[in-house]
């Protein structure tokens, strides 16, 4: 068989297997933006809720649940630079969230606030986690992404 044709059947399939997985990964990230995991403990899903109602306050969780995650907090300062927000935008977020008790607030020696997220709100991302990798898991993209870099193994062959 002719190179050149092989290697347009591989970049065929390839780019067939990409916009599978594109379609996908859309399904996915729209059942994510449309909130339609199911959540039946009132206080994880009003995380889920608020972490949905801004990009910002997404970003905002994130940051704290890893810093939960690696034993660490962040500086007030930090979180603004990370997210790009103003001062009194973070001041809201904090203030909603310590009211709501879904992070940590330490001070240090400099009177210094370091945020963390809270046990619930670590465990409501570990479950959206799970309920991420099902949706993943059953969308078969684990085999196409394997196919792709098969695929792509092979075009570097010739």
């Amino acid at each position: 068989m002719n190179i050149k044709v092989q290697r347009n059947e591989l970049a065929s399939t390839k780019d067939a297997l990409k916009h599978e997985w594109m379609r996908k990964l859309l399904n996915i990230e729209i059942k994510i933006s449309e909130g339609s995991r199911l959540i039946d403990n009132v206080t994880k899903r009003r995380i889920k809720e608020y972490s949905l109602s801004s990009q910002n306050r997404r970003k905002f969780l994130m940051y704290c649940i890893r810093a939960a995650i690696e034993d660490d907090y962040l500086t007030v300062t930090k979180l603004i630079r990370s997210i790009g927000v103003s001062r009194a935008a973070m001041e809201t977020m904090i203030k909603e969230c310590q009211q709501a008790e879904w992070i940590i607030i330490k001070r240090d020696k400099g009177n210094q606030r370091r945020i963390q997220a809270a046990n619930i709100t670590v465990e409501t991302y570990a479950d959206y986690c799970d309920w991420l990798w099902r949706n993943i898991d059953n969308s078969k993209m684990r085999i196409i992404s394997a196919s792709i870099s098969e695929i792509e193994q092979l075009e570097q062959k010739f």
